[in-house]
């Protein structure tokens, strides 16, 4: 078994893996196949990525940062969280690549799904001509209303997190958790605690969210692999489904600070920007603003744009709730 792995920086998420223990898990876990190679790839910011080619087929590896990582309060448990949906996801779309296994590496969460072969639709978009960007969009907006028409039980992250009874419960919960980071890392500012004196006046308009939708939690770009090209353009696979919730889905960042083109909301069915209540857009963009805010600590870059765009929401809530 052949194995490369990419040298990271310390301060990294994203660390080697035990090499002994790698080749025992995907002995177990692909037997009877024979793994020939497992090679990392330069891919996100959180998991490590790897593709693993057996004599049969080949494999994308993903591997959780290790348990003495400081992730925040939203991060906790993504990969579980992400295994406890796996049924409902491979329910909801052949797009989702499928699970083949979830297990550990050490003390590292680990699972094993069907590699697809294409190209990564972010890398290759100021490539692609209009109309074949407009092409993918429209279909991640079908996949995007076909995710949604499922529904839960309770609202929230899934398992092992609690689920909530009332739209509101989660958002207060999933904020409150974000505080606690931004106290515990020294990112307190005064917008967050301005925000923080909105949130209260607005569980009404949250609570008018009567049914928890599933929704992706990172559907962009980034997480589409697409193969064809002109009109033959389309959609093979939709990944990384460990942010998933149930919730609001205009609530799922990409759609309203990403932002979405028209041609998306065509595939959809309808704008639900334009059919959202205000109140709940600027509260839900206020939470992705701390979020935002933390991240700067991270990185260890300025907060003042996110501090910047978290006093426009506020501004905004101020307006709407007057």
């Amino acid at each position: 078994m052949d194995i490369k792995q990419l040298k990271r920086p310390l301060e990294a998420f994203q660390q080697p893996v035990n090499e002994a223990e790698l080749k025992t898990a995907l002995s177990q876990h692909l037997a009877p196949q024979t793994v020939l190679k497992v090679s990392e790839l330069e891919a996100g910011l959180f998991n490590n990525t790897y593709r693993v080619d057996t004599d049969a087929q080949s494999y994308i590896l993903k591997i959780a940062p290790t348990s003495t990582a400081d992730v925040y309060y939203n991060e906790q448990h993504l990969m579980p969280r992400e295994q406890s949906l796996q049924y409902t996801l491979s329910a909801v779309s052949e797009l989702i690549p499928t699970y083949k296994a979830f297990f550990k590496i050490g003390d590292r969460n680990a699972f094993l799904q069907s590699f697809v072969s294409g190209r990564l639709w972010f890398s290759e978009i100021d490539n692609l001509s209009e109309l074949e960007n407009n092409t993918l969009w429209q279909q991640l907006g079908t996949f995007a209303k076909t995710m949604h028409t499922t529904s839960g039980d309770e609202f929230g992250y899934p398992s092992p997190f609690t689920g909530f009874a009332s739209w509101s419960e989660f958002i207060k919960d999933n904020v409150q958790g974000m505080v606690r980071d931004c106290k515990r890392l020294g990112a307190m500012c005064e917008e967050i605690d301005t925000y923080l004196t909105f949130l209260p006046q607005c569980y009404g308009a949250l609570d008018s969210v009567k049914t928890a939708k599933l929704c992706h939690g990172d559907l962009w770009p980034r997480n589409v692999i697409y193969a064809g090209e002109g009109t033959d353009i389309h959609i093979k696979a939709v990944f990384d489904c460990e942010r998933a919730f149930w919730g609001d889905p205009i609530s799922d960042w990409v759609l309203i600070l990403y932002g979405v083109p028209d041609a998306f909301w065509q595939g959809y069915g309808e704008n639900l920007r334009d059919n959202s209540d205000p109140v709940c857009v600027n509260i839900y963009q206020g939470m992705y603003f701390i979020l935002n805010i933390l991240e700067a600590k991270r990185f260890n870059e300025p907060d003042e744009a996110p501090r910047g765009w978290l006093a426009g929401a506020n501004a905004q809530l101020d307006k709407l709730l007057k």
